[in-house]
């Protein structure tokens, strides 16, 4: 058992990232309530062949290949020019594509793994084409691709490797919301994109999470039927996962 005096030199003693064993006991506590309390005796870290990595790394369930096809099928079928421009210039994009199919989609809630931004874009991108056929008025090809690039700003706002994902100095300063806009508006401006068009996608981008009383990150509330489409899928869609990831 650890003396209570010791334990902060102990815990300054863990290198973060390592792969530890840990030797301890549980118990119920408080009793009858369910929770697991774990007392631990000893913490050993572990050398690199004393353990194989593949059981500690977090990552997507679901066919890459799958998922990228559904990006590539979307963006074909595009009637608008400028959208469609406009995604291929980051899909086409091998640096680009490089990150957005391996980054996490979060630090500690839903699809905070390997592949989670991958996943959870093509997720809420089929919540939305369902919404389509209860909603044809929508502007299908304007919600797409916020869908796509609503989240790129996550592609910065992580420091993650195979064991660890923190917030990186961006990410803690400037909300990937704001990220996310500032990388599609500098894209845009490099096309010559619309400026109506631009106005819109970026109101998709900035006002994802809700409205500003909700108090999670958006900048301005959704005031476009495809923002409230955008805002309601990316919200079931990580409400959800987060359940399953308990």
């Amino acid at each position: 058992m650890f003396p209570e005096d010791n334990v902060e030199e102990i815990f300054d003693s863990i290198n973060t990232g390592s792969i530890c064993e840990i030797c301890g006991n549980t118990n119920e506590f408080p009793p009858g309530s369910g929770r697991i309390n774990i007392i631990i005796n000893s913490i050993r870290e572990l050398s690199e062949d004393q353990y194989n990595l593949d059981d500690f790394i977090q990552t997507s369930d679901n066919d890459h290949d799958e998922l990228v096809q559904e990006i590539r099928v979307t963006i074909k079928n595009m009637e608008n020019v400028h959208m469609k421009n406009l995604l291929k210039s980051f899909f086409c994009d091998q640096a680009f594509t490089d990150v957005y199919y391996e980054v996490p989609a979060a630090k500690v809630h839903h699809h905070n793994y390997i592949g989670g931004l991958l996943d959870h874009s093509v997720e809420v991108l089929k919540i939305c084409k369902c919404l389509s056929e209860l909603f044809p008025e929508l502007d299908l090809d304007l919600l797409y691709t916020g869908v796509l690039l609503h989240d790129i700003g996550k592609m910065k706002a992580y420091n993650y490797d195979l064991v660890k994902i923190d917030m990186s100095e961006e990410g803690i300063f400037l909300n990937h919301l704001f990220m996310s806009a500032y990388m599609v508006n500098e894209k845009m401006k490099s096309l010559d994109f619309p400026q109506n068009l631009s106005t819109k996608l970026l109101h998709l981008i900035l006002s994802h999470h809700g409205a500003v009383s909700l108090g999670w990150g958006s900048t301005v509330s959704p005031k476009l039927p495809e923002a409230v489409a955008l805002h309601y899928a990316d919200n079931l869609d990580a409400r959800v996962k987060e359940m399953f990831q308990k």
